[in-house]
């Protein structure tokens, strides 16, 4: 474990998660997807505190952006992007049998893709 930590390039993951992460309040807003979104998945928002579902969030960013990290520090791009694949793939299950429409499922799949690729692309810069 600490081997596998001391691979991470913490600068690329910081940078990775600020994007992708600030790009979630920009996919689900008015200015891109969030009318026809909210209206697919049946309207209405979280309830409880907003922080349960953002704290998940983030956590979950982090998480793939050190995944995307190691995988680009090691030459193996494809796992990230294979992990970020399954990832969408079980939310696309998990929205269509929760009800969402096709749309709304697009939409929170497709964000899963849109963070992958912001990540691999920094990786490569960075």
């Amino acid at each position: 474990m600490q081997e596998l930590l001391s691979n991470i390039e913490w600068v690329p993951v910081l940078v990775s998660f600020v994007l992708a992460f600030g790009l979630g309040w920009l996919w689900y807003s008015p200015v891109m997807f969030y009318e026809k979104w909210n209206a697919g998945k049946g309207g209405g928002v979280w309830q409880a505190p907003m922080w349960m579902p953002m704290s998940a969030q983030a956590v979950s960013t982090l998480l793939l952006a050190i995944i995307t990290n190691l995988a680009a520090t090691d030459g193996h791009v494809g796992h990230a992007v294979l992990v970020a694949i399954t990832i969408a793939g079980f939310v696309k299950a998990n929205g269509l049998y929760s009800g969402k429409n096709k749309y709304a499922v697009g939409v929170e799949a497709g964000f899963v893709i849109a963070m992958i690729v912001v990540m691999v692309v920094v990786n490569m810069i960075l």
